[in-house]
């Protein structure tokens, strides 16, 4: 059995990178790359290019992306055998980069995360008991996000993906308490309705949230276990080539540092290392 089961989004990634300051309004020339990507993707690909041992429980399509993602995914050392497959086209993600690799705008189609459904993870339900973590993304259907809750709420780690998609978080946490989640600045001025620090972290606290890491970009993240508050900064890297991934590397830090029984800040800065890794390459993960 698996000592983390992640269990979340896997798509195909199309980023498109223009080689000069962008001009709206017009065509702009740039390189444009199409990858396996996807939230908890991502996270697993990086746990097991770490080391840990891995399995991904996801949906794809019967097609020819689907097919790429799971060629990769595998190829990353991940277990892929508990993948799914739909007749609905693989999640997509299409993200227009600046000549800098900052992030100008995206898109993502994960409608075929809809057809993962409690039944389905239910069937899987002695490896989640197994499962030293668990990571959930919140591209999960509600109601899914919701089993696993309940199932494995002392031990699961959730990612909330974007502002849109954190709400399934609170809802989550009306059904058990949760061992931690890792908002970013955004999404927790969304989910607290606040950008302060301490009130974010007792708002969260205050939903049953044990642990909770805000990833802040450049300044790095804020660490709260409920009783201390630490900030851990930044390593970003000399130059970046491409910030995708940058938030699925230090979770997956994160996580890999909770493995070996590190302390929640020092396994956040572990994350963060993993961040700066990753945001210095244009594969948005580590290969």
């Amino acid at each position: 059995m698996p000592d983390i089961v992640v269990i979340g989004g896997a798509n195909i990634d199309i980023k498109a990178k223009v080689n000069e300051p962008n001009r709206l309004g017009t065509s702009n020339p740039g390189v444009v790359s199409m990858t396996a990507g996807g939230v908890g993707r991502n996270i697993a690909h990086n746990l097991a290019r770490l080391g840990a041992d891995v399995a991904l429980i996801s949906i794809v399509g019967r097609d020819v992306h689907g097919d790429a993602v799971l060629d990769q995914t595998r190829k990353a050392g991940v277990d892929v055998s508990r993948i799914l497959r739909t007749s609905i086209s693989t999640g997509s993600y299409v993200a227009y980069l600046d000549h800098d690799g900052e992030l100008v705008t995206a898109l993502n189609d994960m409608r075929c995360m809809e057809e993962l459904t409690p039944q389905l993870v239910e069937a899987h339900a002695a490896m989640l008991d197994k499962a030293r973590l668990v990571v959930a993304d919140c591209n999960l259907p509600q109601e899914t996000l919701n089993f696993v809750a309940e199932l494995a709420g002392a031990k699961l780690v959730v990612e909330p993906v974007s502002v849109p998609k954190s709400r399934k978080l609170i809802e989550a946490l009306k059904v058990a308490p949760l061992f931690l989640a890792s908002p970013n600045f955004d999404q927790i001025d969304s989910l607290a309705g606040t950008r302060d620090i301490e009130a974010a972290f007792a708002y969260m606290h205050g939903k049953g949230l044990r642990n909770v890491v805000i990833h802040a970009g450049p300044e790095g993240a804020f660490v709260s276990d409920g009783t201390d508050i630490d900030h851990v900064e930044a390593q970003p890297p000399a130059q970046i080539a491409d910030v995708t991934g940058a938030g699925d590397a230090a979770v997956a830090g994160l996580v890999h540092g909770l493995l070996q029984g590190e302390p929640l800040a020092i396994a956040a800065a572990r994350g963060q290392r993993l961040a700066g890794q990753v945001i210095a390459g244009a594969a948005s993960t580590l290969e």
